[in-house]
């Protein structure tokens, strides 16, 4: 009976070790969901009007036309920015430096409106930094934009 038991744990032992490098070795997921935004002033303009190569209304000023949130991927996942049900045109952008990678600036005013939704999607590499931004082309003074993804480490 002494022996069928001490078999039994030394199998466990080499079982438990056996199976901790595959445990290691699996990826975890990571959720993220957070908000941004700031009370902005409208800046309707076309970057060619401003000489700048900052398109839309991130050619004004940060924190006066625009806000921005700096986000590092945690590991590889896709990254969504949106925001909805705000009144008046509001746009966002997706930035990699100086580079607009992802935009999303559907016309809210005049003939055509969209519905007061903007949303954008971007796969992103483990460690990448991005810069989020939202800005009022248009419309309300309050801008709130939503970020959200799952990423594995």
């Amino acid at each position: 009976m002494r022996r069928s038991i001490a078999l039994i744990a030394a199998l466990a032992l080499v079982a438990s070790l056996g199976a901790a490098p595959a445990l290691a070795g699996k990826k975890k997921k990571v959720k993220v969901h957070e908000t941004f935004g700031a009370t902005l002033a409208p800046f309707p303009n076309i970057s060619s009007y401003t000489a700048t190569p900052r398109p839309g209304c991130t050619a004004g000023e940060e924190g006066v036309h625009w806000v921005g949130q700096e986000f590092k991927s945690p590991g590889k996942g896709t990254l969504r920015l949106y925001m909805e049900g705000f009144t008046g045109d509001h746009d966002i952008y997706l930035f990699d430096g100086d580079v607009a990678v992802a935009r999303s600036d559907q016309e809210q005013v005049g003939q055509g409106m969209a519905p007061p939704e903007e949303e954008l999607s971007m796969p992103l590499k483990k460690g990448q930094t991005v810069l989020l931004v939202a800005c009022n082309w248009m419309g309300q003074p309050d801008v709130a934009a939503h970020y959200e993804g799952t990423f594995k480490t």
